[in-house]
């Protein structure tokens, strides 16, 4: 499942950006709220989880023993409760350490808002009714609390830039904007991972065509009439469809006397899907003899189902996989 991690400064209007991409992508929102609502399940209650939520703790000493307990606790509850979304779920996480606990994980978007200190001031003053004193003095505060719990939960730098792929400034950029920033690095990301993921198979396919040894569903090797028989088998073998080759041959004239006169051996048959396919090189116009004994085949023996590849379909999909012909 896809997250963003948001990661913000206090009075940077992290949390409001956080909501409104929750809600313009249809992804869960995981902030304080909820958090404290899932703790109550490892028996974690308010005030507690105030207590420990994104702030710098010190312990002192043997005193603290019970304390540290408590704060580990609780640590290894929150880990749990996000870990256990992302399984299930698309999600917003604020804060948290999110930008760590997801470092590895390639689905993941990771942003940090910032805005200048005078920017920031003026938000908290309106926010909480401070005068600009306090309003710094609760912005230093907080800061300092996240920065720390970065620093001792998980050894990393609240500002190592390294950490993001997208570093948003809200005295720069509207609160919209940068939702609409947010919404639409997420898209893009899961463009350029399909677009990634179609080049590995591409890569993939292309080294298998190269070089391995082609066994048949019964593990035999086949002898194959024409390379592209052999190309369209290590197709089947890449999305791991098992084949046979011209397993089975249907007689479809007879003389006077009850001799085979004209049969067909279809290229494949797979068994999975209970279908033969037959390959040719032949532009669709030239294949009629191909044709006629596939007609003749459907009506001697009509539960028999069989496709025909032709000479254009083969081609595309040797331009589709970059294979040369």
């Amino acid at each position: 499942m896809a997250v963003i991690t948001i990661s913000r400064q206090f009075g940077s209007a992290g949390e409001i950006i956080a909501e409104m991409v929750a809600r313009r992508l249809n992804f869960m929102l995981v902030n304080k709220k909820m958090i404290s609502a899932k703790l109550k399940q490892y028996g974690i209650l308010e005030p507690t989880a105030s207590l420990f939520d994104e702030k710098k703790i010190k312990f002192q000493g043997d005193k603290d023993k019970a304390f540290e307990a408590d704060y580990f606790h609780y640590l290894e509850a929150l880990h749990d409760i996000i870990y256990d979304l992302a399984i299930r779920e698309n999600l917003v996480l604020l804060g948290r350490g999110g930008q760590i606990l997801f470092k590895d994980f390639p689905p993941a978007l990771h942003v940090k808002i910032i805005a200048p200190l005078k920017e920031r001031v003026k938000r908290v003053k309106q926010l909480y009714g401070l005068d600009e004193p306090a309003a710094e003095r609760l912005i230093f505060e907080q800061d300092k609390d996240r920065e720390g719990y970065l620093k001792n939960v998980f050894g990393y730098d609240w500002f190592d830039l390294d950490l993001y792929h997208l570093v948003i400034n809200t005295g720069k950029v509207g609160i919209e904007e940068a939702t609409s920033l947010i919404a639409e690095a997420m898209l893009l990301q899961e463009r350029a991972e399909l677009a990634s993921l179609k080049d590995v198979e591409e890569q993939l396919l292309k080294e298998s065509i190269e070089g391995n040894l082609l066994l048949d569903a019964a593990g035999a090797p086949p002898c194959f009439a024409h390379p592209s028989e052999e190309e369209f088998a290590r197709m089947l073998d890449f999305y791991r469809i098992k084949w046979l080759y011209e397993p089975k041959t249907f007689p479809l004239e007879w003389d006077s006397e009850g001799n085979v006169t004209e049969a067909f051996s279809p290229d494949f048959y797979l068994p999975e899907q209970d279908l033969y396919v037959e390959i040719t090189t032949q532009k669709q116009k030239l294949a009629w003899k191909k044709n006629k004994k596939i007609r003749r085949l459907k009506e001697l023996y009509p539960d028999v189902k069989i496709k025909i590849i032709y000479g254009r379909d083969y081609k595309s999909l040797l331009l589709k996989y970059g294979i040369e012909e």
